[in-house]
């Protein structure tokens, strides 16, 4: 039978840090507990060991920073799609174009067209990525 379910929490405080050559209680210096008497310590350890974080924090603040960038074009690129999609789908619902074979022929012919324009410029923006990503690596470093 496991005993875990009998432990019962409790809020452990440490016991505050006497100098041997305390006074009794009211006729002297106040008694400094072990969480104040530490702080100093505490503070300059996390002030150096952010020290030491702070390159990498750079680093990750760059991949974010393209990550952001490729999300965008991803996000532009649906965009026009969706306009080409609701472009067709309107010329579909037209009667007056679905009598007419060119002008529909023509109206998707403009979407397709949009969509292979927006799909270049986004294959040409993405192969820009790395050298931007690299660049900022190198801005950081130095």
């Amino acid at each position: 039978m496991s005993t875990a379910r009998n432990i019962v929490p409790e809020l452990a405080m440490p016991d505050p840090v006497v100098s041997p050559s305390a006074s009794p209680v009211g006729t002297g210096p106040s008694p400094v507990s072990l969480i104040e008497a530490s702080l100093p310590v505490c503070d300059w350890w996390r002030l150096h060991w952010m020290d030491a974080s702070h390159p990498m924090i750079r680093l990750h603040q760059a991949w974010m920073a393209s990550l952001v960038e490729a999300a965008q074009l991803e996000v532009e690129f649906l965009s026009v799609c969706t306009l080409a999609n609701s472009r067709v789908a309107s010329c579909l619902a037209d009667p007056w174009a679905l009598r007419k074979p060119a002008d529909l022929a023509r109206c998707c012919q403009d979407a397709a067209r949009e969509v292979v324009d927006a799909q270049e410029a986004r294959l040409d923006r993405v192969t820009q990525l790395p050298k931007e990503f690299r660049q900022r690596l190198w801005e950081e470093i130095c």
